[in-house]
């Protein structure tokens, strides 16, 4: 018996191969814990605890991590706006890891509450940073992002595979969309490593660029890493 999953490069059905014999990682984003949960989150990790459940049956060894976004989810979810979290602990007038730990502890009841499975690994962002710095490190080395004013973003013209899970070349994309661009940026679908801090902003860190952030699409990537290594078997959320 065998687990086959559809390709979307390959635009197939495959057979699913795991990098290393008799193991598999999995790595599943989980939920920025701002406000309870609701029926979208819910649907995407019972999928995913099913897939972890069939891969066990297998007889596969599965590590499943699945991180907690606790700082560098904006209002806008992207490079702009407000931290979800200050915003909503100020709104219920507290300390946004007090809000973190209120709604992180819903999260996990909610969990068992429907009979998923709890993941081997729940890596907090905020519990990264050091992790995450070093890989903006790596990306400005290899030339693959740029500096401007204490904020760090991602290239995607130095990427020449950007796009092609999708099939959209993200230039054509991007001249249909009517949005103000970002001055920081040398082309509008970049996007931010590391942000700087604003006056008045909580959650931040010293860093090589000054006090920021990390950005939303960073944290992932350097908590998967750590945990599975650069390359993995399973992505999802």
């Amino acid at each position: 018996m065998a687990l086959r999953i559809y390709n979307t490069l390959s635009r197939r059905k495959e057979e699913f191969r795991p990098l290393y014999e008799g193991f598999v990682g999995i790595y599943v984003c989980g939920p920025t814990v701002y406000d309870h949960l609701h029926v979208g989150h819910a649907k995407s990790y019972i999928s995913f605890d099913v897939v972890v459940r069939y891969l066990r049956h297998l007889g596969y060894k599965v590590r499943y991590v699945q991180n907690i976004t606790d700082v560098g989810h904006l209002t806008d979810n992207a490079d702009q706006g407000e931290d979800k979290i200050e915003k909503r602990a100020a709104a219920e007038r507290l300390e946004p890891m007090e809000l973190v730990e209120i709604y992180m502890r819903s999260y996990f009841e909610d969990m068992d509450a429907l009979g998923n499975l709890r993941p081997n690994i729940s890596p907090r962002a905020s519990g990264h940073i050091p992790e995450q710095i070093e890989l903006v490190k790596v990306l400005l080395d290899r030339g693959y992002a740029y500096e401007v004013g204490g904020s760090v973003y991602f290239s995607v013209e130095k990427f020449g595979g950007y796009g092609k899970l999708s099939g959209r070349r993200f230039q054509e994309q991007w001249e249909a969309v009517r949005i103000a661009p970002n001055p920081e940026k040398r082309h509008p679908a970049d996007f931010a490593l590391w942000k700087r801090a604003e006056p008045g902003h909580i959650l931040r860190w010293p860093s090589p660029w000054g006090w920021g952030y990390p950005g939303w699409h960073l944290e992932c990537s350097a908590m998967s890493m750590k945990y599975l290594g650069e390359t993995l078997d399973i992505h999802g959320g």
